[in-house]
């Protein structure tokens, strides 16, 4: 308690009367969280919808809890349930992370049928990262003159704003000021701007932050364990990836694009889209057609249904890998350049719901190699970049893994060589997925 207690005073010896320190405390133990309150601090916030329940059971009905963390709409009824209960007195929930209308929508819905009125702010995109998520500042006023009649079971309190993960000053204050200048600009009077963590505190407030949220100058870093394995999909969890060469050769010959195998692994994870401009460049030095595009992927998807009867079964031993995660509280997700909709659409019943989330090519501007699939992922699972594992088995997959900073297993399920894989900068290759569940077991 002393040491967390010597944190605290250390922290609010920056921060003005008038600013709110919120205690980050998601992945924290009771403990840690109840020294934090036996020390003064009475605002806490959690970025998962589970772990927040069970504290809250657990620990005084004083607190102040803030939900941080990207919000799924299918978690907000029992985001709000949690606090439902109206035989103990507690502070009202703030969500501060409502990041677009449809979320505020559902959750006015979800409130309205609860009989309450939610607290929210509105979180705002400030940050040079499209994974961030967040609003424009030019629809906030937008949103706001519309409030009352559309959404009057929600009470929007103000703004909230994450910076670029960056070390460059003058980047994060610009992010800062952004937010600021938007509060101000608006003619509804929002009085609450929550801005600044950790590193970047001093200079939120000093750009007229009145809520700062701060966890590892506080509880101090967390033990660092694998929380969430993000899984490729085709090759990795589904045994897909012969159909898929002999499907794309196929239609890709049958439109006067010539296209072997080897070119297919070699470019597996990329967009369907990608995968056709880039050969047709390569050959013609041109762009496709949209038409062109459209006709190769439509050939392309009724050959591989008629091989496979839509399902192509699961690469051997991957369901224990999964059942192994689960077991031991890892998150699993799946993170595709597959447009295929049937296949998406059968992972959870193939698996057993077994996957937190699951980002696809619907959900990306970029797919492998650029690193913005697995960023997305990792930006919405809550996790740090050395909590988080991604299994691959091709090239492009490794390079995107690695570009978004996360370690990378390659598990080679296919046709090209270990070195292959190795050259991307994979940090470990492995056989098949026998051997992943022998490297999780020892770990």
């Amino acid at each position: 308690m002393a040491e967390i207690a010597e944190q605290i005073r250390s922290v609010r010896a920056h921060i003005p009367a008038g600013v709110t320190l919120v205690c980050v405390s998601k992945y924290q133990p009771i403990e840690a969280i109840r020294e934090a309150y036996e020390a003064g601090e009475r605002h806490f916030g959690e970025s998962r919808v589970q772990e927040l329940k069970a504290k809250v059971a657990q620990l005084p009905a004083d607190i102040h809890w803030h939900f941080i963390g990207h919000l799924q709409t299918n978690k907000v009824r029992d985001l709000l349930k949690i606090f439902a209960d109206k035989s103990v007195s507690r502070p009202p929930l703030l969500i501060q992370s409502v990041d677009s209308e449809h979320l505020l929508q559902v959750i006015n819905e979800e409130a309205e049928k609860q009989g309450i009125t939610q607290d929210v702010l509105l979180e705002l995109h400030t940050a040079k990262e499209e994974t961030k998520t967040g609003l424009e500042p030019a629809n906030i006023e937008t949103i706001l003159d519309f409030t009352p009649e559309r959404y009057p079971n929600v009470r929007i309190q103000g703004l909230m704003t994450m910076a670029t993960n960056t070390d460059d000053e003058a980047e994060i204050k610009r992010c800062f000021l952004t937010a600021q200048q938007c509060l101000s600009s608006l003619h509804s009077p929002l009085s609450t701007l929550s801005m600044g963590m950790s590193d970047d505190y001093r200079i939120a407030i000093e750009c007229g932050a009145t809520m700062v949220r701060i966890g590892s100058s506080i509880f101090g870093e967390r033990e660092r364990r694998i929380k969430a394995v993000f899984f490729d999909q085709d090759g990795v969890l589904y045994n897909s990836m012969p159909y898929h060469a002999e499907a794309w050769a196929w239609a890709m010959t049958k439109h006067g694009l010539p296209y072997t195998a080897i070119e297919c692994y070699r470019n597996e994870g990329r967009t369907s889209t990608g995968v056709i401009q880039e050969h047709h460049q390569q050959m013609f030095g041109t762009d496709a057609t949209p038409e062109l595009i459209e006709a190769i992927y439509k050939d392309k998807t009724e050959y591989f249904t008629r091989q496979t009867g839509g399902f192509p079964g699961i690469i051997p031993h991957v369901d224990d890998v999964i059942r192994y995660l689960r077991a031991n509280g890892i998150q699993c997700w799946v993170v595709t350049g597959s447009g295929q909709r049937n296949l998406i659409d059968a992972l959870n019943d193939t698996f057993d719901n077994a996957f937190t989330g699951i980002i696809s090519s619907f959900d990306v501007k970029h797919g492998k190699p650029d690193p913005e699939p697995y960023l997305k992922a990792w930006e919405r699972s809550g996790f740090a970049k050395d909590e988080c594992l991604v299994i691959e088995n091709a090239p492009l997959g490794v390079r995107a893994g690695k570009a978004a900073g996360i370690k990378t297993i390659a598990v080679n399920t296919g046709i090209l060589p270990d070195s292959d894989l190795a050259a991307e900068g994979a940090d470990l290759v492995l056989p098949n997925m026998e051997a992943l569940l022998h490297w999780f077991n020892k770990k």
